[in-house]
């Protein structure tokens, strides 16, 4: 089979290996298509902890080609999405309800050979089915939007919300379709480039703005005379990290969705937090969220079809890398052929 390997920092190649094996919790999977997240390009610049030479690729959907032999749950033939973190269930985290906090928490595509792949070992445990009117580049997205439904969750956002959302990219578009359909009252949406900004648009937000143009801080502060009830940072930038506080109302929550590069920080007022009374929170992976995203999907309340910009051959991956975060980019999607 064809893989795609990350042998070191900088360094794409096209293998040619067997196909693997699979234990008896194991299936394994003919991958159909896998998604380019940014995570696989920090790993690829050196700025996420992995162990070279790594098949990198946690977006991913195929079909069920073999099962082992403790495997009851699915069967051959079954389509499916993959949920890729793996947690160990006894850490102090798991049995707090905490698994995506996992003291050894590992991840298929980071810490396992990934979906960049024809073919990927995972663990029954981790594959979900997919329903028949949802295809298999949309089931494709399904990991992106359970990230995307934990961070919602975590922002509070509900009935009547004012939610600004830095940054347009796929978190972006679909945390914005999660605003509507979670009850914001009005979804706002920062972004540099025409094209997101139009797709937003398009996908529910009630007014786009250019950050290269617009002060961003008046624009807000003039549509809403107070502030924004929850910021949401999608860039993953420290400047948009440190924009996100500026522009909350008192009382309002900001969610740090963006992976920004460790080492990078803001500053930020300890007595602005106090004085406006401020709520900062994270979100980290999909604890309990990849079935509910399924279930949208199903619902055709979210739509990811208009997110896949460009399908390319596993060996165009090098190509298909450099496409990332490029202009008329979305989300790329890698397929076997």
């Amino acid at each position: 089979m064809k893989s795609i390997v990350f042998t070191q920092p900088g360094v794409v190649k096209v293998d040619e290996r067997s196909k693997p094996t699979i234990g008896r919790g194991d299936v394994l999977v003919k991958v159909h298509a896998c998604g380019i997240c940014g995570t696989d390009v920090h790993i690829l610049r050196g700025e996420h902890i992995v162990k070279f030479p790594v098949v990198p690729g946690h977006e991913f959907s195929g079909e069920v080609i073999e099962v082992g032999s403790d495997v009851d749950s699915l069967r051959i033939g079954d389509r499916v999405t993959i949920d890729p973190n793996i947690v160990d269930g006894t850490c102090y985290f798991c049995r707090r309800g905490y698994p995506h906090l996992c003291e050894n928490l590992a991840a298929i595509g980071v810490n396992y050979d990934g979906g960049f792949a024809e073919y990927c070992v995972v663990p029954a445990s981790q594959a979900y089915r997919v329903p028949d009117c949802v295809t298999l580049d949309e089931a494709a997205l399904a990991e992106p939007l359970a990230c995307c439904i934990h961070g919602a969750d975590q922002a509070n956002i509900c009935s009547g919300s004012t939610v600004v959302i830095l940054g347009a990219g796929s978190a972006g578009l679909l945390l914005t379709q999660l605003a509507r359909i979670s009850g914001a009252s009005r979804v706002i949406v920062s972004e540099p480039d025409a094209d997101r900004r139009s797709l937003a648009t398009q996908l529910g937000a009630d007014t786009v703005l250019d950050p290269q143009v617009q002060d961003v801080i008046s624009e807000v502060s003039r549509i809403t005379g107070v502030g924004a009830d929850v910021v949401v940072e999608s860039a993953g930038r420290p400047e948009t990290s440190a924009l996100a506080v500026r522009l909350a109302r008192r009382g309002g929550t900001i969610l740090q969705f963006g992976m920004v590069t460790p080492g990078k920080s803001i500053e930020i007022s300890p007595y602005d937090i106090y004085y406006r009374e401020l709520t900062i929170v994270g979100s980290f992976v999909n604890p309990f969220t990849h079935a509910r995203a399924i279930e949208l999907l199903a619902s055709k309340r979210i739509d990811v079809l208009p997110l896949i910009t460009h399908k390319l051959p596993l060996t165009k991956a090098e190509e298909a890398l450099s496409t990332f975060g490029t202009k008329g980019s979305i989300k790329i999607l890698l397929v076997s052929q």
